[in-house]
């Protein structure tokens, strides 16, 4: 767990360099902003309509649009997620381990369920 966090870690904190956001910023981008957006895509690409990625699209920037100062934001969003994921403690998890399966490892199925449906889709034989 400690070296999948790590990983993630460093991944964050490039693309914070790269990019000049703050880690916490860059976390925020990721999870509440890019996952969102391309699970919606990937959604609609399998059911064939756009009404999902509209819809998530124009909740994001209407968030985005009220935020008078992203930074404080984004500090205030990933505090209150650290939070959430500290929660865990009480069943015996920490903090690293629930990021990676929250974080990292539900996403990865997630992910490789809905690529799987939206572009692998098994071809039906008329019979």
């Amino acid at each position: 767990m400690k070296d999948a966090f790590k990983i993630t870690y460093e991944i964050l904190m490039y693309l914070s360099r790269l990019t000049g956001f703050s880690y916490k910023e860059i976390n925020i981008i990721v999870w509440f902003i890019i996952i969102p957006l391309s699970w919606a895509y990937l959604i609609d690409k399998i059911y064939k309509f756009n009404y999902l990625k509209i819809v998530t699209s124009i909740i994001i920037s209407l968030t985005l649009l009220f935020t008078d100062d992203f930074t404080v934001f984004s500090n205030w969003l990933f505090d209150i997620s650290a939070d959430f994921l500290r929660s865990f403690n009480v069943v015996g998890s920490n903090y690293i381990a629930s990021s990676v399966i929250i974080c990292v490892l539900i996403p990865i199925v997630i992910y490789f369920v809905l690529i799987k449906k939206a572009f692998f889709k098994k071809n039906k034989k008329a019979t």
